[in-house]
């Protein structure tokens, strides 16, 4: 049983979540709001690995934008090596002092986006009037933010509970074993206060 990241060609049943099109629907959220400068925060620094929840997410923040006839601009991409609190903020920090025109955010965890929020306000700019802010993953800690973040919640509780029943039924598995079996959970997007939205507004469901 593996769960999260892929491990192609593995013999193993595989829960996970929509790295891609959950990324994609933060970006698509922020253009609906007609916000056309959004900075990706997080990206890897160095991008081999193409499996990684990092440059799946990637991958959906450029479809995004490709669909809305927006080409890349590699000045609103954030890159780094981790993805800490402070990590966030230095994100935000540099792209302030190149002068980076920005208008949203989607930072590709809620650590990034905590941070990203703190130095928004340090540089004088509103959330969500002039910048909207979107984060990954619907961590407790984004209760405790200001504003409130909107986020991608991945249905982390499904993961768990569809990879406990996969073990189940491998355990009480008889006879030839089934062909190994890949499970996406539904995701949604919780729209809160760093996108304009009454604090748990509920989200949009999808995957």
């Amino acid at each position: 049983m593996l769960v999260s990241e892929r491990i192609f060609g593995g013999p193993t049943d595989h829960v996970t979540m929509h790295n891609t099109s959950s990324a994609r629907a933060a970006a698509e959220q922020l253009l609906d709001l007609g916000r056309s400068r959004i900075a990706l925060v997080g990206a890897l620094e160095f991008s081999e690995d193409a499996a990684s929840s990092a440059s799946l997410r990637e991958s959906g923040y450029g479809e995004a934008l490709a669909a809305a006839g927006i080409g890349p601009d590699p000045d609103l991409v954030a890159r780094s090596v981790s993805w800490g609190l402070d990590t966030g903020a230095e994100a935000i920090c540099r792209l302030c002092r190149r002068g980076v025109d920005l208008d949203a955010v989607f930072a590709l965890s809620d650590f990034l986006a905590l941070g990203a929020l703190r130095q928004l306000a340090v540089e004088g700019l509103c959330v969500p009037e002039g910048v909207a802010v979107i984060g990954f993953d619907n961590i407790d800690e984004r209760r405790f933010s200001l504003r409130s973040l909107t986020t991608v919640d991945p249905g982390r509780d499904a993961i768990a509970e569809t990879a406990r029943q996969l073990l189940v039924e491998r355990i009480g598995e008889k006879g030839e074993p089934a062909a190994p079996r890949t499970v996406k959970a539904g995701f949604r997007i919780v729209r809160r206060e760093s996108t304009g939205f009454r604090d748990d507004d509920g989200g949009v469901g999808a995957g």
